[in-house]
C-alpha cells in the first residue's frame, strides 16, 4: 500500500504567441484528481477568468470547458513586510467549479529560465448545493429540458 498523496496542481505560464483577443492571456496544464486538464486564463481587470478543459492533442478547436472560475489579485505586501515572512504569499486566489466538484485554488508567481509564470495548488472543497427555483415543482414530471 503506498502513503503517496496525489497532490493537485498546475503551471500556468504568458500566451506570448497571442494574436487575437479571443485567444488567452496564459496558458498551461494541470491535473486534478489524477486527470489532465489544459488551463485557459483571460485578464479582465482585476480578475482571472480561468478555464479547465480536456487536452486538445491535435485538434485545432478547444473541447468543452470542464471547470470555469474567476480569481481575484491578492493585495501585494511591501517589500519590508515580504522580508518578514517566511511563507509565499499567492498572487491569485478563486475557486473552480464543475457540475461535480469544486476547487479552492491559489496561484503563487514563480521564476523559470523563460521568464515569469504561475504554479497553481488546488484544494477540493465541498460542493455547495444550488437551490431549487421557487417555479419548479418537484412532483411535477413534466419534462422542460426539450
Amino acid at each position: 500500500m503506498s502513503n503517496e498523496h496525489v497532490r493537485d496542481h498546475g503551471k500556468l505560464f504568458e500566451n506570448k504567441d497571442k494574436k487575437k483577443p479571443s485567444q488567452p492571456d496564459m496558458q498551461g496544464e494541470c491535473s486534478l484528481g489524477g486527470v489532465s486538464f489544459e488551463i485557459r486564463a483571460f485578464k479582465r481587470g482585476e480578475e482571472l477568468e480561468v478555464f479547465l478543459a480536456p487536452p486538445r492533442g491535435d485538434r485545432n478547436t478547444y473541447p468543452p470547458d470542464v471547470y470555469k472560475g474567476r480569481f481575484e489579485a491578492v493585495p501585494q505586501k511591501t517589500a519590508k513586510q515580504k522580508l518578514k515572512e517566511t511563507v509565499q504569499a499567492p498572487l491569485w486566489k478563486g475557486e473552480l467549479q464543475s457540475d461535480d466538484a469544486a476547487y479552492n485554488t491559489l496561484a503563487f508567481e514563480k521564476q523559470g529560465k523563460s521568464g515569469p509564470y504561475l504554479t497553481l495548488n488546488f484544494e477540493k472543497t465541498e460542493k455547495v448545493a444550488r437551490p431549487t427555483p421557487e417555479w419548479v415543482n418537484p412532483d411535477d414530471d413534466t419534462n422542460y429540458a426539450d
